[in-house]
């Protein structure tokens, strides 16, 4: 069973810049909870906070039903030099095994490591050198190695970055099998077609937690144009042309 995280008075700034305030929430365990708002809105900042990567203020509580699981991470983007020469086997492998990289593998690790790679339509590619992948199907190897610990809580920003159709559907497959399987699973993501496709627990961050609940109360066309509006943005002050300004005082 995934965990509950609560959320009380989480807040983040970087010197004068106030990224996230007063953010204080549950997120049920057993559920898919995607994480949205406008660039710059602390969605990231969120997440990182949660993984503890970030200092913040406040505090943070990932509640387990019974011993503590395991936690798995996707992130945003990895870069992989085309010249290096381990192949996507031997990335997946390095959680794995404590033997040195280029060390014989056990057959019993590979075949596992196969396993995951084929849920997300890469079990072909394993003999790939990692830099010879296009973004895409980078990500889709992190998602596999971050499957690797059976997570129970699966952690995932923005996940479908440079992704295919084909592997946005073997990833959105995947999210609703872990919720089956009541494993409690946290995305940023942007795609609001997308999001309303995994169906899960939306909660729209910027700066604040502007709004938050089911797909069809959230996700709504009345609102999105103003939950996605950042709060920073001021409208800009009108400036009278000279003309104008002339006849003013003319009247005056």
């Amino acid at each position: 069973m995934g965990p509950s995280i609560r959320l009380n008075n989480v807040g983040l700034k970087y010197g004068d810049n106030v990224i996230l305030q007063g953010i204080t929430h549950q997120l049920q365990a057993g559920q898919c909870h995607v994480i949205m708002g406008p660039n710059g809105g602390g969605k990231t900042s969120l997440l990182r906070s949660i993984l503890g990567l970030t200092p913040f203020s406040g505090d943070i509580q990932i509640d387990w039903a019974e011993q503590k699981g395991t936690i798995g991470y996707v992130p945003q983007k990895a870069t992989f030099e085309s010249s290096l020469p381990f192949t996507v086997m031997d990335f997946i492998l390095l959680n794995q095994s404590r033997n040195p990289l280029f060390w014989r593998k056990r057959k019993k690790e590979q075949d596992y490591a196969l396993v995951q790679l084929d849920r997300v339509g890469m079990a072909s590619r394993a003999d790939r050198r990692m830099g010879q992948l296009s973004g895409g199907e980078q990500q889709r190897v992190l998602f596999a190695q971050a499957l690797l610990d059976s997570p129970d809580l699966l952690v995932l920003d923005e996940p479908t970055t440079g992704m295919d159709e084909q592997g946005v559907r073997y990833l959105e497959g995947l999210i609703h099998e872990l919720v089956q399987e009541n494993k409690t699973i946290l995305a940023v993501h942007h795609d609001v077609s997308a999001v309303r496709r995994l169906n899960g627990q939306v909660h729209v961050v910027n700066r604040h937690l502007v709004d938050s609940g089911s797909v069809s109360e959230v996700l709504v066309p009345e609102k999105i144009e103003r939950l996605f509006n950042h709060y920073s943005i001021q409208p800009a002050p009108r400036v009278e042309p000279e003309s104008v300004k002339e006849n003013q005082k003319d009247v005056a």
